[in-house]
């Protein structure tokens, strides 16, 4: 499998297209508009990076680090285009992609370590950028061999290299271990993922639950999840908005989830579809997105009330993650046509 991850993906962008920062210190930052200097580092590069300079780090610490700095607010319709472009490269060359974020890409190919030299080269072709390649027999190796080798690396680990990557790292690096389940591992003894072996399987389920434990035992005896998740747009409505204030005070948080559904309800209304699947959409302090998801057997409309799932959506949420939440969004998707037939329904 492949792990294609774009290096410092804006903030490389914007050295692309601004040349005259060249060896200058970059950082793309998200704005808040309360003051001039209010908000946070989203991206950086790497000469930032040397001083300091991280993402999630308020712009005005960022400027006391880097005087000289390029502070640019974030052009996301741009580097969106960037991502398509480069999207497209690695489906011509892949048999089965799953984009993950932006900037991130989990692949199949017929030979991927000849494959994955191909996409970097088509990709700096087209684009000027460098990104990392990872390269296991597993999605997490994949993922962690690409993350050990930035930037601009390509590592290939065997499925021993994989296993003693995986094993030797900390719980908390694994991707799905929260701070929270991370607080009771430790708990338990574990402190790594080769830790888990000393664990009875049914020890973890009771625990963590049937799902959650059953990944956790697998996950120690080296089993890791090998599957690509294609993803087709079929339509959605969506919105999201910024809190007067980053918090993790739930009763703010709702509020503001709930005037973002009402509005989404609307353009659902007059689209006269239902929806299977909704989605909260959290971003946190440091930029990052997190979505949490519930589907329904059978289609919802506008009239439905979701107040129940949003609120437990919510606290699983926030039972997972300690950082303060910055915006939040409500996404309708799976939509089916329900035009003439509502009444029915």
């Amino acid at each position: 499998m492949l792990h294609i991850d774009m290096d410092y993906f804006f903030a490389q962008i914007e050295e692309i297209r601004n040349p005259e920062y060249k060896n200058k210190i970059i950082a793309v930052c998200i704005f808040s508009g309360r003051t001039e200097d209010s908000g946070v580092i989203s991206t950086v590069n790497y000469e930032g990076r040397n001083v300091g300079i991280k993402s999630g780090m308020p712009i005005v610490n960022a400027k006391k680090l880097a005087k000289s700095g390029i502070f640019l607010p974030a052009d996301h319709k741009y580097y969106e285009s960037i991502s398509q472009t480069i999207d497209g490269l690695i489906r011509s060359n892949c048999t089965k992609v799953e984009k993950s974020s932006i900037d991130e890409w989990y692949a199949l190919a017929e030979d991927e370590v000849e494959t994955g030299k191909r996409i970097k080269l088509e990709i700096l072709n087209s684009t000027n950028l460098t990104c990392t390649v990872g390269v296991a027999h597993s999605r997490l190796g994949a993922k962690m061999a690409s993350d050990k080798a930035k930037p601009n690396g390509f590592l290939i680990l065997g499925k021993e290299k994989e296993r003693n990557l995986i094993d030797n790292s900390p719980v908390e690096k694994i991707i799905g271990i929260g701070p929270k389940t991370k607080d009771e591992l430790n708990e338990l003894g574990v402190k790594t993922v080769s830790d888990l072996r000393g664990l009875n399987q049914f020890i973890l389920i009771e625990k963590f639950g049937k799902k959650t434990g059953a990944w956790l035992y697998n996950l120690g005896i080296g089993i890791y999840d090998s599957e690509i998740e294609e993803r087709i747009e079929k339509g959605e409505f969506s919105r999201i908005g910024s809190l007067k204030e980053n918090t993790r005070e739930k009763g703010k948080i709702l509020e503001k989830i709930v005037e973002l559904e009402r509005e989404a309800k609307e353009e659902l209304k007059y689209s006269k579809k239902f929806y299977k699947t909704l989605t909260l959409i959290f971003i946190t302090e440091d930029i990052k997105m997190h979505t949490k998801s519930r589907s329904f057997s059978k289609p919802r409309g506008e009239k439905e009330t979701n107040l129940d799932e949003i609120k437990k959506l919510m606290s699983e949420f926030l039972d997972n993650e300690r950082k303060e939440v910055r915006r939040v969004g409500v996404k309708f998707s799976g939509l089916v046509e329900m035009d003439g037939q509502t009444t029915l329904f």
